[in-house]
């Protein structure tokens, strides 16, 4: 006597097969559909591109954190040199007020506008001396100076130094 379940057809699963192309269909298998097997495969898969998703968002937060830091290290740098510039400018400026009072005793003043070519740098510069008379020294005058490089209203470093200078009888 055989089994009930010996006489009953059997039906293959459906299979389809799958390939893998580059330039030519060599990479083919037979896969058999709605296993367990492929949907967890096709889990893992999604699971895997989340996980390179979220590498490459924290490589790019990174990556944009060290572009803003050597653009503020680069903007430190320039305020530095401009400062420097500046107080050799101003150092200037005293030197020059000396020097022209020395020639002119009645010199008051006046605002020194030096172009990038003559400080052989990118910006031009602007130093503004004043003399004024002192009261109690007849032959002292205070000289006052402001130097700003570059010249930009906003964006400048400015020095300011004074100095007392004796005239010759």
């Amino acid at each position: 006597m055989t089994h009930w379940l010996s006489k009953v057809p059997r039906v293959p699963l459906l299979v389809r097969k799958r390939c893998f192309s580059r330039k030519v269909r060599r990479h083919c298998f037979w896969r058999s559909s709605g296993t367990a097997s492929v949907r967890r495969a096709d889990r893992r898969r999604g699971a895997v591109l989340v996980m390179v998703l979220v590498c490459m968002m924290v490589a790019l937060a990174i990556l944009v954190s060290l572009v803003k830091l050597a653009a503020a290290g680069r903007r430190m740098v320039d305020e530095q040199s401009w400062q420097v510039q500046a107080v050799w400018l101003a150092e200037s400026g005293l030197e020059r007020a000396a020097w022209r009072l020395a020639t002119d005793a009645d010199y008051t003043g006046e605002t020194w506008t030096l172009s990038a070519d003559q400080l052989a740098a990118a910006d031009a510069a602007v130093v503004t001396i004043q003399v004024e008379t002192i009261r109690e020294q007849p032959n002292g005058r205070l000289v006052r100076v402001q130097a700003d490089y570059p010249d930009h209203p906003q964006h400048r470093a400015r020095e300011s130094k004074q100095a007392v200078v004796r005239l010759a009888p």
